[in-house]
């Protein structure tokens, strides 16, 4: 797949000799907006730019990998990281996603001894890396505590719906599934909905725990029958009624 790490690809990004320009105010300003550090005091956020480091990434480079110390989390900037879990034969899962403002690898937090997935950048990215180290002192306050473990059920539960959606239900329900929650996400109006489909096909089938040619065919059946129209990567649905029926079919197909 075309976001598979690249072996050449430095073990994580705190060992990058790569760095962002981004100085303490912008740093600062990034963490003000970011849905883990909005509205701390601003002693707090300057502290926390202080000691936080910006790293750029290239498509496919990772963050870190499953059971690497988890010392750090790390705030996603500007581009998109995927959670991925690899079987032993190779293949990928895309399980989780954090886009700007999000953060990742947050039970680095709360004190896990190890990351439980692969982060990799998926296209250009930007992160701030945020030591465990230095937030020990935020961390004894409730309300900060009670901001990362709401973030990190909201992951648990995206997790546990995308895993239950690709273990049982079939290809054509789970890409029925994805679309509809594309459709919430983007705010739209279901009769009017068009969707941003991850740049590469390859991407999107290791979301959907499917092989790219078998997605490729299901995509240009529901072409034809004027189920969707794609050019390049937006998608436009046109009957939701029938794609509500596809995404309630729970019958797995293998």
């Amino acid at each position: 797949m075309e976001l598979a790490t690249r072996r050449h690809a430095s073990r994580t990004a705190v060992r990058s000799g790569r760095s962002t320009v981004l100085d303490a105010e912008g740093r600062r300003a990034l963490l003000a907006r970011s849905d883990l550090f909005a509205g701390l005091p601003a002693p707090v956020l300057d502290e926390l730019a202080g000691r936080s480091n910006g790293r750029c990434l290239d498509s496919g480079e990772l963050v870190f990998r499953k059971n690497d110390a988890a010392d750090f989390a790390a705030l996603v900037v500007e581009g998109v990281v995927y959670a991925i879990l690899y079987g032993p034969d190779g293949r990928e899962l895309i399980v989780d996603m954090a886009g700007s403002g999000q953060a990742i690898g947050e039970a680095a937090l709360l004190g896990a001894s190890c990351h439980h997935f692969t982060a990799v950048a998926a296209g250009m990215a930007t992160v701030l890396l945020l030591r465990r180290v230095h937030l020990a002192g935020l961390l004894t306050e409730p309300q900060f505590l009670h901001r990362v473990m709401l973030l990190l059920a909201g992951r648990v539960s995206r997790t546990a719906r995308a895993l239950e959606t690709m273990c049982l239900y079939s290809l054509e329900s789970r890409l029925a599934r994805y679309l509809l929650d594309a459709s919430d996400r983007n705010g739209r109006e279901r009769d009017a909905a068009q969707i941003q489909l991850p740049p590469t096909q390859g991407i999107l089938a290791s979301m959907l725990n499917a092989s790219r040619p078998k997605l490729n065919a299901l995509l240009q059946e529901w072409q034809r029958a004027g189920l969707i129209s794609r050019e390049r990567n937006v998608l436009r649905v046109h009957d939701f009624e029938q794609l509500r029926r596809k995404a309630c079919a729970p019958e797995r197909r293998f």
